[in-house]
């Protein structure tokens, strides 16, 4: 199975396709974006698996709190391994001085936190008590939503090339 996936990733095609740097870039952001979700969706469905939201009444404290908690922990230690795996694999940022360095995690949080705000806190919880639909299968929709908008905020603000 290794050799085969070593095969397809140095066959001619697939280095042909890496070799357009914005294709090449979708593809990694994808990757990664995945990656991203992953440590995003297992802190919060460990969190709650241990805590049980589905113990306390839909709509009470307890139900909110524990899902709105789990959904920010996760939040958190996604949005830390996005930034410095963006930084480094996806847009390749280049600045070395600490000032440019703070202005894109600055940046990068402050988009994180707008894609927050609206999908991981407003529309997922709109979602949950409005429309009742399983808190599971919103976390999904809502990533899918994050990624996409993330995507745009990192490429055109957060780490856009430098005209010189």
């Amino acid at each position: 199975m290794k050799q085969k996936i070593k095969k397809f990733i140095e066959s001619e095609k697939i280095q042909k396709l890496l070799q357009n740097e914005n294709l090449r870039q979708v593809i990694i952001y994808v990757v990664f974006g995945v990656l991203t979700t992953l440590v995003n969706w297992f802190v919060y469905f460990s969190l709650t698996f241990l805590l049980k939201p589905e113990n306390y009444l839909k709509g009470s404290f307890e139900h909110a709190a524990i899902l709105n908690i789990s959904n920010s922990l996760g939040w958190i230690l996604s949005v830390l391994f996005a930034f410095f795996t963006n930084r480094r694999y996806v847009f390749k940022a280049t600045s070395t001085d600490t000032k440019s360095q703070r202005l894109e995690f600055i940046l990068f949080v402050s988009a994180r936190v707008l894609s927050f705000l609206l999908f991981d806190l407003a529309l997922y919880n709109f979602c949950i008590y409005v429309f009742n639909i399983p808190h599971g299968i919103v976390k999904i929709l809502m990533n899918v939503l994050v990624v996409i908008f993330n995507y745009f905020a990192s490429r055109f603000v957060v780490f856009r090339k430098k005209k010189h």
